[in-house]
């Protein structure tokens, strides 16, 4: 499969070709062993050089990364090379769903690295949670993410981006329950009570995760990373 990526990229080959071989290389994610290092480190090089002209190879290409995104822990240099195509396709509603999808991946289980990210990630999940035209699924992932980000720092540091995320949400769910006209819009209220508290059941869950990292030591890159965030990123 590298080899044919390669002849792919090489060869300016259509991108539904090069989409099918990066398919096929999600398909055996499962089957790799992490300290792989002879054929992924090749194909994952190839990334940046595909032909991103249609949102479905994007697509396929995101998915990829979720799939191997512990084995990405164990190769962070890889991994820095593919975190920014991920934030960035947040702000495209076509690749919203996969971006999502492969970035709460990518910081559960690697939490510890990805906590550097906050300054970069959060500005466009804010916009992304304030746009009413976001799925709630798709809305549901990105505050896990910012969870799982925020479980690598000090309360403090949690406590300033938790009032930023909980306000509205709060002030909604009070606005759902004080509404005087039960009768009407019944199920659709429940549906929004439903969907504000799985948003806030999900926002802190995900911050006291504390599940098995990848990083070498977890103490140091968490002040680390405690030391890389002097304050709030202007949103």
């Amino acid at each position: 499969l590298a080899n044919h990526l390669l002849l792919a990229v090489e060869q300016n080959q259509s991108w539904q070709r090069q989409e099918s071989i990066i398919q096929l290389v999600g398909a055996g994610s499962e089957y790799v062993p992490l300290d792989e290092n002879q054929i992924l480190p090749r194909i994952f090089s190839l990334l940046p050089k595909l032909n991103f002209c249609n949102s479905s190879i994007i697509n396929a290409t995101l998915m990829v990364l979720g799939q191997y995104s512990s084995w990405l822990g164990h190769h962070q240099e890889t991994l820095q090379n593919c975190v920014h195509l991920c934030i960035n396709a947040l702000s495209n509603p076509e690749l919203i769903q996969s971006a999502s999808i492969a970035l709460k991946e990518l910081t559960m289980e690697n939490r510890m690295y990805m906590s550097k990210y906050l300054n970069d990630i959060f500005p466009i999940i804010k916009n992304v949670l304030e746009n009413v035209h976001v799925q709630p699924n798709d809305r549901i992932r990105c505050v896990a993410i910012i969870g799982y980000i925020l479980s690598a720092y000090a309360s403090k540091i949690v406590i300033d981006h938790l009032n930023i995320l909980l306000a509205p949400e709060v002030n909604k769910l009070l606005a759902y329950l004080s509404e005087t006209n039960v009768d009407q819009n019944t199920i659709l209220r429940k549906q929004n009570i439903c969907t504000t508290l799985s948003f806030i059941s999900v926002l802190i869950t995900t911050i006291g995760y504390c599940g098995d990292q990848s990083d070498v030591d977890d103490n140091d890159q968490q002040q680390k990373a405690a030391e890389n965030i002097s304050e709030i990123p202007e949103v």
